[in-house]
């Protein structure tokens, strides 16, 4: 027995052995074999099909252009090979595909990136600018990088847009005189959401709010001065109106007291004695329980009584504040009545525009009490000493009833992390309710992916009641006016636009901080009674109207893209940014279709920080890390393609393993396939009525797929193609693939049996090559080399 398995057997040369020099398996070598394929082979399609594809059918997808200010992260790579998966999907059917990857390359983001924080005071303007430049163009490099190494197809080297290249620029000026021309844009006193630790007004997708941030917040009294006859005491007590508030640093700005018309009020002393309260009859519970007072409710009344009251003001005796209804005003917390300050609030500007009310600010634009403030007060940081000021001038002037930490949900900047206030200030802004209506008629005409995002981009819209363009920095597009030096009139007309536009395209935005005013102006004006503006764009401006750089001219003059891809933080960002302008341009939506995609997060469903130690790096996912084996790009592209990527989408070393097992067996099955078929072609297929019964049995079940995998392309659930997939390929390999062995090793070579299980094959291989084509082109191109 043993002589016999040790001789090689007589029958050897009769068996028709598999032959394909394509590889089992790549494992370390993935990252240079993925690379070399990239090389060799017909690789990047891009430039070729705008050349040779068909001119009756284009597809156009707009990129969202990310952030030119640190290193790639997974949530580039889900986004990317979205977009990737759809372009080659899109590219196998036929399509001509226009993707022009872009960079915002503007904002604080990378001015704080670039710049170390004691330089800001000794740089000048045009040296931030040169030093955020450089800090940009450095890191799109390394991001272009990542990726072209992801597989992403496009024209890298000349068909990207980036907001800083001065044709961009040039048509961005236009199209905020356009939209000025039309009345669309204005400048107004306003409030505005303001971060003192950035210098500059933002914009409410610029928030974060810290569900752990503590205020002070504290109870104070306004004594009544003059009031009905219904809110009055039996005694000679003096009557208090009881206000509560988290932002005691806004007292020194209070004009008014509100309360709603639908609200019962009452009369409630304190057991301990002492004056009696003025508060909501709901709320005095809530204030017990806060304060630690156990009140006695003696009297109660509606609302309509306190009309007209009048009460002194809490800091400063010498004032006096009315009350007055208000629509806003509810018993969810506090107690019923609100403090109204105009200068720091939206709904209190509404109001303080309608009564007539001061507007203007005593905070500065670093978050410092001003010279217009209490002298007590001046140069005191609202947060922190100057609240605490504010409270002991209350305190003195025993108007202070109770104070005590209160932990809240509170807004911050979403670059610095620190707390942001309203306040009033003269800011430039897109008339949104005028765009608000036709915006909304443009949604309905739009598909989105998920169908929920339709409702949940209308309801971002409704939120925003203006939007505010202007930022106070430097590293950005110049807003391109000037204004008068005695009256601050703003200058802007189409001379000066058409001027300004014409230098812009040729040298740049630089010289609107580099050159001499009178070279920035016509000729015809006496620049001597001018100064320029300081102000840049919100970068949400800057990309908010790439449509009209990217889509126009060339050889796509449709301004309408056929799909937008971004995660669902840009419902209120730059969907919505370039929804508006371009409805307010051209008066429809930039976009037939949205999909819209979760965010990633670590397999416990935390998010990523380098402080809890659970980044996941692409990089490290495609080329390996010292303790991380290399898994390639195509199955960090798998891992996009399987997740449900309308929800939050979880990823680990774990997951990504299981990734590229998944891509495995794609390839072992390939191989296969390949290995059975490396003497056969296309003349030599059987056709199905001529297969054996279990042949014709599996190439139904091929038929099947491929309709099934069309239909789950052509409704861009990738998750669902990569599941029949490996259906499929578990179908074939664990019966198929075993049942015809016996056939393909022993038949006849050319024998009509082993001809028809190799067709079978034949349509197998080409089925699965071609479905999963948009995810794993790595290993599609490489079946191609052998």
């Amino acid at each position: 027995v043993k002589r016999f398995y040790s001789v090689k057997s007589v029958y050897s040369s009769t068996v028709l052995v598999p032959k394909t020099k394509f590889p089992v398996k790549i494992g370390n070598k993935t990252s240079e074999h993925e690379i070399e394929i990239q090389s060799v082979s017909y690789f990047y399609l891009y430039n070729w099909q705008l050349k040779n594809g068909a001119s009756d059918k284009v597809f156009t997808l707009h990129d969202g252009p990310p952030y030119a200010n640190g290193d790639v992260h997974v949530g580039h790579a889900l986004n990317k090979i979205l977009k990737d998966i759809t372009n080659r999907y899109k590219l196998l059917r036929g399509f001509k595909i226009h993707y022009k990857p872009g960079w915002d390359c503007h904002g604080l983001p990378i001015e704080i990136k670039a710049i170390k924080t004691n330089e800001f005071n000794t740089l000048t303007p045009p040296e931030i600018r040169k030093k955020s430049k450089l800090f940009a163009e450095e890191t799109i490099k390394v991001q272009k990088k990542a990726f072209e190494r992801w597989g992403i197809m496009a024209d890298w080297e000349n068909g990207c847009y980036y907001t800083f290249d001065k044709s961009y620029q040039a048509k961005e000026l236009t199209s905020f005189y356009n939209l000025y021309k039309e009345g669309l844009i204005y400048r107004d006193l306003k409030p505005v959401f303001w971060s003192p630790s950035s210098g500059t007004a933002l914009a409410e997708s610029e928030l974060e709010y810290n569900a752990d941030h503590v205020s002070r917040s504290v109870y104070v009294s306004d004594n009544v001065i003059s009031s009905s006859d219904d809110v009055t005491s039996s005694s000679d007590d003096v009557i208090n109106v009881l206000v509560w508030t988290t932002q005691p640093w806004t007292f020194p700005a209070n004009q008014a007291l509100c309360y709603s018309a639908n609200i019962k009020y009452c009369l409630a002393r304190p057991s301990n004695g002492g004056c009696i309260y003025l508060m909501a009859l709901d709320c005095v519970n809530g204030v017990s329980r806060r304060t630690g007072f156990q009140f006695q409710v003696f009297q109660t009344f509606d609302a309509k009584y306190l009309e007209g009251l009048v009460c002194g003001h809490p800091m400063y005796f010498e004032r006096t504040v009315g009350m007055i209804s208000s629509d806003h005003t509810n018993t969810s917390k506090g107690t019923g009545i609100v403090h109204i300050a105009p200068a720091h609030g939206v709904e209190d500007f509404g109001i303080g525009q309608k009564h007539n009310f001061n507007t203007e600010s005593q905070v500065d634009s670093g978050g410092h009490f001003n010279s217009k403030s209490d002298e007590n007060l001046r140069g005191k940081f609202i947060f922190t000493k100057g609240n605490e000021a504010v409270i002991d001038i209350l305190e003195h002037n025993k108007t202070l009833v109770h104070q005590h930490d209160y932990k809240h949900n509170y807004p911050c900047d979403w670059r610095t992390k620190q707390p942001i206030f309203v306040q009033t200030s003269r800011q430039w802004f897109v008339d949104t309710e005028s765009l608000r209506s036709k915006a909304e008629a443009a949604i309905q005409d739009i598909k989105t992916y998920p169908d929920s995002g339709k409702l949940a981009l209308l309801n971002r819209l409704h939120l925003r009641t203006y939007w505010c363009i202007s930022r106070q920095r430097t590293w950005g597009v110049p807003i391109p006016v000037c204004y008068h030096k005695e009256t601050g009139e703003v200058l802007m007309n189409q001379s000066t636009i058409d001027h300004v536009v014409g230098l812009v395209s040729n040298h740049g935005s630089d010289i609107w901080w580099e050159w001499p005013l009178n070279d920035l102006l016509p000729a015809d004006i006496d620049a001597d009674m001018y100064e320029r503006g300081t102000d840049i764009f919100d970068i949400w401006f800057d990309s908010g109207v790439s449509w009209n750089s990217v889509l126009s001219g060339g050889s796509n003059a449709s301004t309408q893209a056929d799909f937008y891809i971004e995660g669902k933080d840009q419902l209120g960002g730059w969907f919505q940014s370039s929804l508006l302008t371009s409805v307010g341009l051209q008066g429809n939506s930039p976009y037939r279709n949205l999909m819209i995609h979760g965010f990633t997060l670590a397999a416990d469903g935390q998010k990523m920080s380098k402080s809890l130690g659970n980044v996941v790096d692409p990089m490290v996912i495609t080329d390996g890390g010292k303790k991380h084996p290399v898994l390639g790009a195509d199955a960090l592209r798998w891992w996009v393609a399987e997740s449900n990527i309308h929800q939050d989408i979880h990823i680990s070393d774990a997951i990504m393993r299981s990734a590229a097992e998944s891509v495995q067996k794609v390839r072992n099955s390939l191989r296969f396939m390949m290995s059975n078929l490396n003497e056969f072609n296309d003349s030599m297929l059987v056709p199905m009525d001529s297969m054996l019964h279990i042949d014709r049995y599996f190439m139904g079940e091929i038929n099947n797929f491929k309709e099934q995998v069309t239909d789950a392309y052509e409704g861009y659930e990738y998750s669902r193609a990569t599941r029949l997939c490996l259906k499929l390929i578990k179908k074939l390999s664990n019966v198929y693939f075993s049942i015809i062995k016996d056939r393909l090793y022993c038949d006849e070579k050319n024998g009509i049996r082993r001809a028809s299980c190799q067709s079978v094959l034949y349509y197998a291989m080409d089925a699965v090559v071609k479905s999963v084509a948009p995810v794993l082109p790595h290993l599609v191109e490489e079946t191609s080399l052998y």
